[in-house]
């Protein structure tokens, strides 16, 4: 099982801080997510070409995806997922 750590604003479409799912990478994961929470949770997370949001940052034990191929990310039992929004402003 991997465990997600959401932000508080994801906490009006997931009711909970965190949850744990089943998978092998991290599109898969959040595959399982979108399956759980609806379009809703799907509409936070991708954009509409179905890209990652650009707002947010997935953290996988706390490494950026970034480093780890994004959605083909390898994931492993026992990993925790953390999602970050990002802010910005000038």
């Amino acid at each position: 099982m991997v465990r997600f750590l959401f932000p508080s604003l994801f906490k009006k479409v997931t009711k909970e801080k965190e949850t744990d799912v089943e998978a092998e990478t991290l599109g898969e994961a959040l595959d399982r997510l979108v399956e759980k929470y609806g379009d809703s949770f799907r509409d936070m997370v991708f954009d509409k070409s179905g890209e990652l949001n650009r707002y947010l940052r997935f953290f996988i034990k706390g490494r950026s995806i970034s480093e780890l191929n994004d959605l083909d990310a390898q994931v492993g039992e026992r990993d925790e997922i953390a999602i970050l929004i990002i802010i910005g402003g000038g």
